[in-house]
């Protein structure tokens, strides 16, 4: 049945019969909704107060790159080469641009593998595979970040610094996209004329310099060897020459990232239980090098290990859903009870698990914890860092009440010697395959 207008005329009424509902539009069509039904109060139950935290760092801010992906994995890593460095830590900056450069190349070459070794040779077919999906899309994780990093090593900013448009993702994306897809359909053609395995690598590669070209004219080319100078804590000035950026990730970096693991706190769908191991198919950059597998626990288990990675001066690496409807930007505070939003127009939340099951709650974006404040043996909020700049927000850092932690945060990548026994019994058991 579809509604009347009888019925509006009664909704009209009861709406009316309530003067608070007069009162809260004036309100909000006059000065916004979040305006309207912020509450004071719980920013200040929130104030930039940690009793453990770590060094504040200088603050990039990824613009309208979308690689939040990758700036969380920079900002996992810049506290210990800055250490091993021997530099103040606000002077150092690495290169982003680097990482994502070779997560596009890799990213085209992983669509190419997958049409050569394809057992149709139909488009239709192709599509319905959903092997063109997302294609060579700005999107990724810590397993697509550390892959990277492991097969290409990293290099300060001005080694390779950014460009107007490695800043601006989406105006050049469109342009590099067809271009791959162009070549899906040279391979296709191909592979119904002759399907030799040898000559279609020869055509990869090809469409692959091409994408090198494409690349480097857009972002810069990446170098092969550079030469870094700076000044050390000691005031001394230090030149490295002619050093490659593998050889700098391995001289400057001493964590045991191959040790890194994702944890989550995961409903999404309705076959998902906890102590279970899962692996994520096809969620990759390199191709079938860097599935994603993650064990899957309690909200408490994360906070946990979170917390003792922290005291051991090492950020944590967090994905999460970034709900406008729980935070201000202004004072920088998320908090599930920031706008009255049930009070004053009446919205009921759902619960964490069915609004994953729904599809509400979702990954939406990845920043590091960098402090926790503790009470009475439990965490009360947790300091972390974004990537956008420091002009808003605290110095560019969020203070994320623990009810914000319980509600929208989903993964963590912790070191697994900071597992329980259990727990490292059941991080090796085999991962169940999602689709």
């Amino acid at each position: 049945m579809n509604i009347t207008l009888k019925q509006i005329q009664d909704f009209s009424e009861k709406y009316n019969q309530n003067p608070k509902n007069k009162q809260i539009e004036e309100k909000i069509t006059k000065y916004g909704l979040k305006n309207t039904c912020i509450n004071e109060e719980i920013i200040k139950q929130n104030p930039p107060i940690f009793n453990i935290e770590l060094s504040e760092t200088k603050r990039y801010n990824q613009k309208d790159s979308l690689k939040c992906w990758i700036f969380a994995g920079i900002n996992v890593i810049k506290r210990n080469i800055a250490k091993n460095l021997n530099i103040d830590i606000m002077s150092l900056e690495l290169s982003d641009n680097y990482i994502a450069f070779f997560d596009k190349l890799e990213k085209s070459n992983n669509i190419y593998e997958k049409v050569i070794h394809a057992k149709t040779n139909d488009l239709r077919q192709i599509q319905k595979n959903k092997i063109l999906n997302n294609c060579v899309i700005e999107d990724g994780n810590w397993v697509m970040f550390l892959a990277i990093l492991n097969k290409y090593g990293i290099v300060p900013q001005e080694a390779m610094p950014n460009t107007i448009e490695s800043n601006n993702y989406e105006k050049w994306w469109e342009i590099y996209r067809e271009k791959v897809k162009s070549d899906v359909i040279h391979l296709l053609e191909y592979k119904k004329k002759e399907n030799n395995q040898i000559q279609l690598e020869e055509i990869k590669n090809q469409f692959l310099r091409e994408n090198y070209s494409l690349l480097s004219k857009i972002l810069g080319e990446p170098p092969l060897k550079f030469d870094y100078n700076y000044i050390d804590n000691n005031q001394e000035n230090i030149s490295i020459a002619e050093i490659t950026p593998l050889e700098f990730r391995d001289k400057f970096i001493t964590l045991n990232l191959q040790d890194y693991i994702v944890l989550s706190n995961d409903y999404y769908g309705w076959d998902k239980e906890y102590n279970k191991k899962y692996r994520y198919y096809d969620y990759t950059n390199i191709y079938k090098k860097t599935d994603t597998e993650l064990l899957n626990v309690t909200s408490k288990e994360l906070k946990e290990l979170t917390i003792k990675q922290l005291k051991d001066g090492i950020p944590v690496y967090i994905g999460l859903c970034f709900k406008k409807s729980c935070r201000d930007d202004a004072s920088g505070v998320l908090d599930t009870r920031l706008y009255k939003y049930e009070e004053d127009i009446g919205i009921r939340r759902l619960t964490k698990e069915m609004a994953m099951k729904l599809n509400e709650t979702y990954i939406q974006h990845f920043m590091v914890l960098t402090g926790v404040h503790i009470e009475n043996e439990k965490p009360i909020r947790w300091k972390v860092e974004d990537s956008y700049g420091d002009k808003e927000k605290v110095n560019g850092y969020y203070i994320m009440n623990d009810n914000y932690f319980d509600d929208f945060v989903i993964t963590i990548i912790v070191d697994k010697k900071y597992l329980s026994e259990s727990q490292s019994k059941l991080w090796e058991q085999k991962a169940r395959l999602v689709k």
